[in-house]
């Protein structure tokens, strides 16, 4: 951890630019950056089109658990993020030699999330990259949000024992379906709202099972295999809990 301080807060902020953002010449725009991370959905307009901001919150006011306002998006946070010394699935970066958020956000988020022929440009990672640094303090202290994520952080540590529990029962056999629903608005709402103020929609609501629905929700290993998933981000225990996960299931098989 103090390792990790004393690079933050030696790092020189304003020669921060990623492998991918250093093939673009011109001047990069926070402005430009801020409209990307919270608009651009990579030529994507299916149902399922995904932004930057359908899973990370970039407020100041944002802790590494829970975001600022009504929506509590399946991504942590991304303020201070760019100061962390590691990123899920083991990726590292070196603070000495530049590597950070466009590079990541090009490889990791773009690649994974968005439609298979998806690139972000070098011209999209500086102007994401100069809004970024706004979301960024020269001198993180000890703020957990600048630490690095754990590589695990999404996977049940009891998978077996939750799905057992689960196991045949729909609706208010798991908890409360009011309780669900208000979870179900926090917890989805980001990206399984219709329309800005419409109602929440789930693709195959109707026919899949609690276990199923538990997988897309929460990455997760059966028999030593990772579980199928589409394009949905899965959420990490320390942003949505097994208790809580369970009563957003109760809400989702309702009326079977």
């Amino acid at each position: 951890m103090l390792l990790i301080l004393s690079l933050a807060c030696s790092y020189d902020m304003e020669s921060w630019q990623s492998p991918l953002a250093k093939g673009f010449t011109g001047t990069p725009d926070p402005v430009a950056g801020e409209a990307i991370f919270l608009e651009e959905q990579w030529e994507d307009d299916s149902i399922y089109a995904l932004t930057c901001a359908k899973c990370h919150n970039a407020s100041e006011a944002d802790t590494l658990y829970q975001d600022e306002g009504e929506l509590n998006r399946p991504g942590h946070t991304v303020y201070n993020a760019g100061l962390r010394g590691s990123w899920k699935n083991n990726e590292k970066w070196n603070m000495a030699e530049s590597d950070t958020l466009g590079a990541f956000g090009g490889q990791i988020c773009v690649d994974v999330y968005f439609p298979g022929d998806s690139q972000m440009t070098a011209e999209q990672a500086a102007h994401l990259e100069a809004y970024l640094k706004t979301r960024t303090d020269a001198d993180p202290g000890d703020d957990p949000r600048a630490q690095p994520l754990g590589t695990d952080y999404a996977t049940w540590h009891n998978q077996s024992e939750f799905l057992a529990s689960i196991k045949g029962k729909l609706g208010e056999e798991l908890g409360s379906v009011t309780d669900g629903e208000v979870l179900a608005e926090e917890y989805c709402g980001s990206c399984h709202r219709t329309a800005e103020g419409g109602e929440l929609e789930f693709f195959g609501i109707s026919v899949l099972t609690p276990e199923q629905f538990a997988q897309r929700i929460r990455r997760v290993y059966i028999d030593g295999v990772k579980a199928p998933n589409s394009r949905m981000p899965r959420i990490p225990d320390d942003r949505l809990s097994d208790e809580d996960l369970k009563l957003i299931l109760a809400y989702l098989t309702a009326g079977r």
